[in-house]
C-alpha cells in the first residue's frame, strides 16, 4: 500500500479524507514530539511515562505501535495499539462459559481453547480499563466520520504490520462509553462485533468530603459498621508506601503476590512482565504509588494506585489470600484507596472489572464500556457473536447500595 512518506523511525500514509494522513510508529524512543502536541492532558494512559514504562517491560506476548494523526501536515489526534495474541487456553481459566454455546460438551471446549488463537490490532490499553485507545483534538474532525476515519488507519496499519511480518488476525477496540454513541453505531456499520465483559466499577466523591470521616457518615450504619471491622481486623498490618529502591529489593515477592491473585481470575487478557511495577514508578515518580502490606515483617500483599489528573486508578495489586480472611486485606486495600482518593481531592476512583459486588458496597457503581471486534475473515467475524458470548466471565452478581438515602 503506498505511503506518503516512510523512515526506518515511522511510515506515513494518506487517507481517504483530503489533506489527512497518520503516521505509524513502532517504538516509543522513534516516536516524534508530535505526540505531545497532539495528546489529551488529562489522560495520563496516552501520555509518554505510561507508554515508556508499558514498552520497556511489556505485558506476555504484547507489542505496542502508535498512530499520530494530520491534518495538513499539523498534528491533530494519536491512537495507542496493541498487538497481541489471544490464546484461549491461556487467557481463559473458566471454561464453563455463558450463551447459546454453554451446554456444549467438554472434549467441544477443548477443542476451541486449543484452536483459539487470534493475533489481535488492539485500539486501546489492555492494562487499564478506560477509553484510553485514541483521541483527536476538539473541532480536528468536524464533519468526518471518527468512527470511519479511525477505522481507515487500523486497516492501513495492518498493512504497515504485514510489512514488519506480522499478519493479524482481526481489530479490537476497546472500551467506548455510553456517551460515544454515535461511534459506537457507526461502527457497528463497519462490520465490528459489539459486546461487553464485566462494567468498570467507579466511585464518585462527593464534594463535602474533606477527610474519611465525611464519607463513613454518608453511608448506612450497616456499611459503617463493615467498614470499621474491617479496619480493626487489619489492625495488626503495617501500611508502608515502598520507594523505588523497596520495589527492587522485593520484587520477587510482590510479583509471587501478584500471581496468586492472577491466577485465581476466571479471566485474563494479560500477564504483567515481572518488572512492570518498578518501571511504572521510574517513569510515573509520585504519581504511581505502591503499598505495600506486612504483618509481623512479612510483606503479605501490596496495592498500586496511578494519579491521573482529577482521578484516582485502583490497579494491579496481589496479597497472600490466607490472610485475607482474617484480616480483611481486600477490603481494607479498597477502602484505602477510597481514603488516599479523598487526601488527593480527586473526582473518582476508577476501581475497574472485577470484584464487582464487594466494590459496591463501599459505594462504587458500575459504568458499561462497550467492545468492538472484527474478524478479517468473514465467516470468523459472523462467528464472533456466540463465541464472545460463551467467553464473557459470568455476571451473577448483587448490587449494593452503601449511601443513606437523600433526605
Amino acid at each position: 500500500m503506498p505511503s506518503l512518506a516512510s523512515s526506518d523511525e515511522f511510515k506515513e500514509y494518506s487517507l481517504s479524507v483530503p489533506g489527512h494522513s497518520f503516521r505509524a510508529y513502532s517504538s516509543i524512543e522513534n516516536l516524534s514530539a508530535d505526540w505531545e502536541t497532539a495528546q489529551p492532558h488529562d489522560n495520563i494512559y496516552l501520555q509518554r511515562p505510561v507508554l515508556r514504562a508499558i514498552e520497556q517491560a511489556p505485558p506476555k506476548g504484547i507489542s505496542p505501535t502508535y498512530l499520530i494523526f494530520y491534518k495538513n501536515n499539523l498534528p491533530i489526534g494519536i491512537a495507542y495499539c496493541q498487538i497481541m495474541t489471544f490464546k484461549t487456553n491461556e487467557n481463559v481459566q473458566d471454561l464453563e462459559g455463558n450463551g447459546a454455546l454453554k451446554n456444549i460438551g467438554s472434549s467441544i471446549k477443548g477443542f476451541l481453547a486449543k484452536r483459539l488463537e487470534y493475533k489481535l490490532l488492539v485500539c486501546g490499553n489492555l492494562l487499564f480499563t478506560g477509553e484510553h485507545g485514541h483521541y483527536f483534538t476538539e473541532n480536528s474532525l468536524e464533519g468526518i466520520n471518527e468512527a470511519r476515519h479511525l477505522d481507515e488507519a487500523l486497516k492501513k496499519t495492518q498493512s504497515y504490520l504485514k510489512g514488519k511480518k506480522v499478519k493479524i488476525d482481526g481489530v479490537f477496540i476497546k472500551d467506548i462509553g455510553d456517551a460515544e454513541h454515535h461511534c459506537r453505531i457507526d461502527l457497528l456499520k463497519q462490520s465490528f462485533r459489539e459486546f461487553l465483559f464485566h462494567p468498570n466499577m467507579v466511585l464518585y466523591l462527593r464534594p463535602g468530603w474533606d477527610s474519611f470521616e465525611d464519607y463513613l457518615q454518608d453511608i448506612s450504619s450497616k456499611y459503617r459498621v463493615r467498614a470499621k471491622k474491617a479496619f480493626k481486623c487489619g489492625k495488626a498490618i503495617e501500611k508502608v508506601e515502598l520507594d523505588e529502591m523497596q520495589l527492587k529489593t522485593n520484587l520477587d515477592r510482590l510479583y509471587e503476590l501478584y500471581q496468586g491473585v492472577m491466577l485465581t481470575a476466571g479471566f485474563n487478557m494479560v500477564v504483567l512482565h515481572e518488572n512492570y511495577i518498578v518501571k511504572l514508578k521510574e517513569n510515573l515518580g509520585d504519581r504511581f504509588k505502591v503499598t505495600g502490606y506486612y504483618l509481623e515483617g512479612e510483606l503479605i500483599g501490596y496495592r498500586t494506585n496511578i494519579l491521573n489528573y482529577d482521578e484516582l486508578e485502583a490497579h494491579f495489586l496481589g496479597y497472600d489470600q490466607s490472610f485475607n480472611k482474617q484480616h480483611q486485606v481486600y477490603m481494607n486495600m479498597l477502602l484505602d484507596s477510597l481514603r488516599m482518593g479523598i487526601d488527593k481531592k480527586v473526582k473518582r476512583i476508577v476501581y475497574a472489572r472485577t470484584a464487582m459486588e464487594i466494590k459496591s458496597t463501599i459505594g462504587a457503581i458500575p459504568e458499561d464500556l462497550y467492545c468492538y471486534i472484527r474478524a478479517n475473515n468473514k465467516l470468523m467475524n459472523y462467528l464472533m457473536a456466540p463465541i464472545l458470548e460463551y467467553f464473557r466471565p459470568a455476571d451473577n452478581w448483587v448490587q449494593r447500595h452503601p449511601f443513606k438515602a437523600a433526605r
